[in-house]
């Protein structure tokens, strides 16, 4: 059989979204998962092309599903790109899977989701508004992948903020923008004959979103008779969720990371202002035109106003969202830069 490169894990579904867009480019690539389970309570329906086993098979048969596949990787993939996931534990990828792959000479590539690497203490003196307090456990489990990581794998591909955490650890960090499939979500930039807008929150987890400042400030400015309607919605598929940001007007996404995640390359795409917290430091990394509405739960409630009563401020930002992810996040522009970074690194 002819090699392919391995897309592997489920990351925000992007993962598939890449290989996909490889494929219809002439490259034969595949998402592959270990088996399918959302975080949480979450039911995305995320796509992917195979999952190497079921998610209630036994602990046995799971091991040996990812152990066997090792091997198969080692012989049949040309590189690999890991998107927040090992195939056999990342904290032990350099015992076994790594060494492997080594000795195969398959290159590999690791990109994160976000809290897969980020340690906290660094994240925290960064971020005042960031969701999680200090856990050293946690930070020494984190420093076991970096260690695990950089074993074997010497690049990885990921956005500003987690490029600052990776740096240290890898031989080159390569730029890497969430992409986007244009043609599964629907343009419909917000009217500026629309004087009670709809705004939408869909939280995949309220602590992380800021969700509970978001509804403080709604109450607050429904109090000072500010007219809008607010939809708070959860559970969703990708798809549901895809039909559901049509219909707003502004987009709230999270006020705690301090930089910002796929659901807002997906809500910009539907030309949606899309409010979201940039870590001021972060800013001059993104490109210059990025429309985002930067607020953090401190300004939230006043940012939330100013879109509330300006509609044509809401139509140009639309405008210019989409614009941008156009520009920047279309899946074929993201996976052509990738073909770039696959070929500077096999």
């Amino acid at each position: 059989m002819s090699k392919y490169i391995l897309q592997y894990g489920s990351l925000a579904g992007w993962p598939f979204k890449i290989a996909k867009s490889l494929r219809n480019q002439g490259v034969d690539s595949q998402n592959i998962v270990p088996w399918y389970k959302d975080v949480h309570d979450l039911k995305r329906e995320l796509p992917y092309d195979r999952a190497l086993c079921r998610q209630d098979d036994s602990i046995l048969k799971k091991a040996r599903s990812l152990i066997q596949f090792i091997h198969e990787a080692s012989e049949n993939c040309s590189l690999i790109h890991y998107h927040s996931s090992n195939i056999f534990f990342r904290e032990f990828h350099w015992l076994y899977e790594g060494p492997i792959l080594t000795r195969a000479r398959v290159p590999m590539l690791l990109s994160f989701g976000g809290g897969d690497a980020r340690p906290l203490a660094i994240a925290n003196a960064l971020n005042p508004y960031f969701y999680r307090d200090n856990n050293r456990i946690q930070d020494l489990v984190i420093a076991a992948r970096y260690k695990s990581w950089s074993k074997n794998i010497k690049f990885c591909a990921t956005e500003p903020e987690m490029a600052g955490y990776a740096a240290p650890h890898f031989d080159h960090v390569f730029s890497f923008r969430q992409p986007v499939d244009l043609s599964l979500i629907e343009l419909k930039v917000p009217s500026i004959e629309v004087k009670r807008p709809v705004i939408l929150h869909i939280p995949t987890e309220p602590k992380v979103k800021g969700t509970e400042e978001i509804l403080a400030a709604v109450e607050a400015l429904k109090i000072k008779g500010m007219e809008f309607e607010f939809r708070l919605k959860r559970g969703l598929t990708q798809s549901q969720m895809y039909k559901e940001i049509v219909d707003c007007d502004v987009y709230i996404d999270e006020l705690k990371c301090g930089s910002h995640g796929v659901t807002a390359v997906e809500t910009m795409a539907a030309g949606k202002p899309t409010v979201t917290y940039i870590r001021a430091d972060l800013v001059e990394l993104f490109p210059e035109s990025l429309p985002i509405v930067n607020a953090n739960p401190d300004t939230i409630e006043n940012v939330l106003e100013l879109l509330i009563a300006n509609p044509e401020l809401r139509n140009s930002i639309g405008r210019a969202s989409r614009d941008y992810v156009e520009k920047y996040h279309d899946v074929d522009i993201v996976v052509g830069d990738l073909r770039k970074i696959y070929n500077q690194i096999s």
